[in-house]
C-alpha cells in the first residue's frame, strides 16, 4: 500500500529514499547572527527520524537583513558554515537528505532594523507593503547575483545535499520576473526575456560555483493571482529555460503575500488545490518537478503520483502536526496520525506575531530540544475532570509517562466545545484530531468515564494523588436589555442547530466565532448582518484565515457594522449606538450573539479542602485558542 510514495528519485545527482519532502517552512529558531542552534536542529533532526525523504530548511538570506522575518538563517562567513555542519550531519545520521533555500525578500523584506534592503526591480510597494522599496542599479543587480551563487557555495561546504533557489511569494526574484511588480525598461524588464534575466544569471553564477554534480532546485510561485501577476503561460516558458540553465528539478508553490492564503492555505483552501499546475509544468520539462499545497494525507499524495501530476510530495504542515507521518504510512500505522487541520495558527500564524514556529495539534513542535522522554519515577492515580481536547491530551500525555488515569466527562462523547468548533463550514477538519485523541486513548488504555461528571464526593471516596480540571469554557450572552427575549440565542445552538435562523439574522460578535457563525446562517438562506464593538471585526485572526473569512462575507452579501454597541434587543428590532447616532435594525427574526465565553470551574476549591493537589488547564481560553488549551493539556501530563 502507498508504494508510490516509497519509490526512490533522484534529484540531478542527489538520491532520495523516497518521493515524502518537506517544503521550507520558517522556524524562527536560527541565532539573531543566523547560525543554527540546538532549537533548530533538533527540530530538522525530528523530521529526518519520521522518515521523510528530503528537508529543505527555511530561507538563507544572501546577506544581513534581507528576511522576511525579523530572524533568518545566515552563511555568510566561516564561523555560520561550522554551525551549520552539526545540522546536515545530524540529519544525514537520521537518513534523510537535506536541502537549504536561499532568498532575498526585496520589496518584502522586514524593515524594523533597518531599510537598506527594502529593495525591488521597480521602486513601488505591494498592498500589504509599509514602504516604497528603493529601485535597484543594474552594479546593484549583479551583486547580488554573486551573494547568491557565493551562499550556495557556502552551503554546500557546511554539508547540505542541494539549494532551492528562493523565486516565489513575492520576493524579490518573483518581483523581477513578474509584470506585477516589474516596471524596468532595461534589460532586467519589459518582455519574459528580459524578466528572467535576473534569475538565469543567479543560475549561472550559482552552478560556477557549486559544480556540476550539486543540485539545484528552483521553487516558483507557477500564478501569483494578482492583476497582471505571473501566469501559468509565463511559467511554462520560465521553467524550460530554468531546465536549459542546468536547474535540477522545480518546486511548484503559488501566491504572493497579498494574497497569502494561496500560499499557506487555510482549512477553507480545498485539499491538493493546487496540483494541476505543477501536472501543467511536467508537460514542458524532463527534471523532476515537486508539488505542494493542502496535501495532508497519505491517500491524497499517492494519487497526486499515481495520476502523473508531480514527482515528489510536499507536506509541510503535516510534517509539523505529525514528525512520524511517513513512518506511520509504511509501517500501515495510518490511524496513528495525526493531522494537519488546516488552522494555520501557531505555524505561520506564530510567526506572523513574531513567536517560533509551533502547531496547535502537536505540542512537542519545535520543543523536541527541551522536551525528553520523561517516564515517571512513581505511578499515580490521575483523575481528570472534562473530556474536551485539553483533558484528553492531559490523559494521554500522562500515561504515556506510566500513570494510571482516570477521564470523566459529563457529556456522551469526548471533544467538549472542539466538536461544536468544527461545524462552521470548512471546518471538519478539526475533527480528525478528536479521532486521534480517542485512538491515543484507547492504545494507552485510559480509562473512560462518560455521561459522568466527577465530584468532591467521588474524589474523596478514591483518593486519586492528583487531580486535572479541564472543564473548559460556556458562552455567555451580555447582560443588553431585551438579552432575555426567546429569538435571542447562541452561536453554539445555531451551529448544532437547536435553533433554525429566519429571513433576517444579526450576528453580535465579529470575530472569528461570529463571522464563522454568520457565514454558516448565511449558507442556509439568511440575510445576515454582523455587529462588532470593535473598530474591525476579526481582530487577532490569521491573516490567511481573515483574508479567506472575509472573501466569504462579501460573497454572501453579509452587511457588517463595526466600532458600534447593542443599546437594545426588541420585538424585531436591534437598535445600535455608532459614532454617537442610533440605528436601528428591523425586521430582524433571530439575534446570535458569539461575543464570547467565561470558565466552568467548580471543582477546584472543593479539590484543594481534601487536600490533594489539583491543577486549572484550558479554563480561560476560547475555542479559537486550542493551541493554549492543548499545551496546557500537554504540559499538564508531563509535569506530573
Amino acid at each position: 500500500m502507498y508504494e508510490k510514495l516509497f519509490e526512490p528519485i533522484k534529484i540531478g545527482s542527489m538520491e532520495l529514499k523516497n518521493r515524502l519532502f518537506v517544503p521550507a517552512m520558517s522556524t524562527l529558531t536560527a541565532t539573531p547572527e543566523g547560525a543554527s542552534t540546538e532549537q533548530f536542529i533538533a527540530y530538522h533532526e525530528r523530521k529526518a527520524q519520521g522518515g521523510w525523504g528530503f528537508i529543505i530548511t527555511e530561507y538563507f538570506g544572501v546577506a544581513p537583513y534581507v528576511g522576511f522575518f525579523p530572524r533568518m538563517l545566515g552563511i555568510w562567513n566561516d564561523e555560520l558554515i561550522e554551525s551549520h555542519k552539526e545540522l546536515t550531519r545530524r540529519v544525514h545520521a537520521a537518513g534523510a537528505k537535506i536541502g537549504a533555500q536561499i532568498s532575498h525578500s526585496g520589496r518584502e523584506t522586514y524593515i524594523a532594523v533597518s531599510d537598506e534592503n527594502l529593495v525591488a526591480p521597480s521602486p513601488y510597494m505591494d498592498v500589504a507593503g509599509e514602504k516604497k522599496p528603493r529601485e535597484l542599479t543594474v552594479a546593484e543587480i549583479k551583486e547580488i547575483v554573486s551573494q547568491y551563487g557565493d551562499t550556495a557555495r557556502n552551503l554546500k561546504k557546511a554539508g547540505f545535499d542541494a539549494v532551492e533557489i528562493y523565486a516565489a511569494h513575492g520576493y524579490l526574484i518573483s518581483n523581477f520576473l513578474s509584470k506585477y511588480s516589474n516596471k524596468r525598461t532595461d534589460e532586467y524588464g519589459g518582455c519574459l526575456e528580459n524578466r528572467m534575466r535576473f534569475l538565469l544569471e543567479i543560475i549561472k553564477d550559482t552552478r560556477e560555483k557549486v559544480g556540476p554534480d550539486f543540485p539545484i532546485l528552483v521553487r516558483l510561485s507557477t500564478r501569483e493571482f494578482v492583476p497582471g501577476g505571473i501566469s501559468m503561460g509565463e511559467t511554462r516558458v520560465i521553467v524550460k529555460k530554468l531546465e536549459q540553465a542546468g536547474v535540477d528539478a522545480i518546486d511548484c508553490s503559488q501566491g504572493i503575500f497579498t494574497v497569502s492564503y494561496n500560499i499557506v492555505e487555510p482549512m477553507q483552501v480545498d485539499n491538493c488545490a493546487f496540483v494541476d499546475a505543477s501536472e501543467e509544468i511536467k508537460k514542458v520539462v524532463n527534471i523532476p518537478v515537486l508539488t505542494a499545497g493542502r496535501i495532508n494525507e497519505a491517500c491524497l499524495a499517492e494519487t497526486v503520483l499515481l495520476t502523473g501530476k508531480a514527482d515528489m510530495v510536499g507536506m509541510g504542515r503535516a510534517s509539523l502536526a505529525d514528525p512520524d507521518f511517513p513512518k506511520k504510512v509504511q509501517e500501515g500505522r495510518i490511524e496513528d496520525i495525526r493531522y494537519c487541520i488546516g488552522c494555520v495558527q501557531a505555524c505561520i500564524g506564530g510567526n506572523m506575531r513574531g513567536e517560533n514556529c509551533h502547531c496547535l495539534v502537536n505540542p512537542e513542535l519545535d520543543r523536541e530540544f527541551e522536551l525528553k522522554p520523561n517516564p515517571v519515577a512513581k505511578r499515580k492515580k490521575i483523575f481528570i475532570a472534562g473530556g474536551g481536547v485539553a483533558g484528553c491530551e492531559a490523559a494521554i500525555v500522562a500515561a504515556q509517562r506510566g500513570h494510571d488515569v482516570t477521564l470523566f466527562e459529563k457529556s456522551d462523547k469526548l471533544g467538549g466545545t472542539w466538536l461544536i468548533a468544527a461545524l462552521p463550514l470548512y471546518k471538519s477538519e478539526l475533527l480528525t484530531f478528536v479521532g486521534w485523541q480517542k485512538h491515543e486513548l484507547a492504545k494507552l488504555h485510559v480509562k473512560i468515564e462518560l455521561n459522568t461528571e466527577l465530584t468532591k464526593e467521588m474524589i474523596a471516596q478514591h483518593q486519586p494523588d492528583e487531580v486535572i480540571v479541564a472543564t473548559g469554557c460556556k458562552p455567555f450572552i451580555p447582560n443588553i436589555p431585551g438579552h432575555d427575549m426567546p429569538h435571542v440565542v447562541q452561536a453554539n445552538d445555531v451551529l448544532q442547530q437547536n435553533v433554525r435562523c429566519g429571513k433576517n439574522v444579526v450576528v453580535l460578535g465579529g470575530g472569528s466565532v461570529g463571522v464563522e457563525t454568520a457565514e454558516y446562517i448565511a449558507w442556509f438562506g439568511s440575510n445576515v448582518t454582523i455587529v462588532e464593538m470593535r473598530e474591525d471585526i476579526l481582530i487577532g485572526c490569521e491573516r490567511e484565515t481573515m483574508l479567506m473569512l472575509r472573501q466569504g462575507i462579501k460573497e454572501n452579501g453579509i452587511q457588517v457594522y463595526t466600532d458600534s454597541k447593542v443599546c437594545e434587543i426588541g420585538e424585531g428590532t436591534v437598535t445600535l449606538e455608532r459614532k454617537g447616532k442610533k440605528i436601528v435594525l428591523e425586521e430582524v427574526d433571530h439575534v446570535v450573539v458569539a461575543a464570547g465565553s467565561k470558565p466552568v470551574n467548580t471543582l477546584e476549591a472543593e479539590v484543594k479542602e481534601l487536600g490533594i493537589p489539583v491543577r486549572v488547564i484550558g479554563d480561560s481560553k476560547q475555542v479559537r485558542n486550542g493551541l493554549h488549551a492543548i499545551l496546557e493539556g500537554y504540559m499538564a501530563g508531563y509535569e506530573i
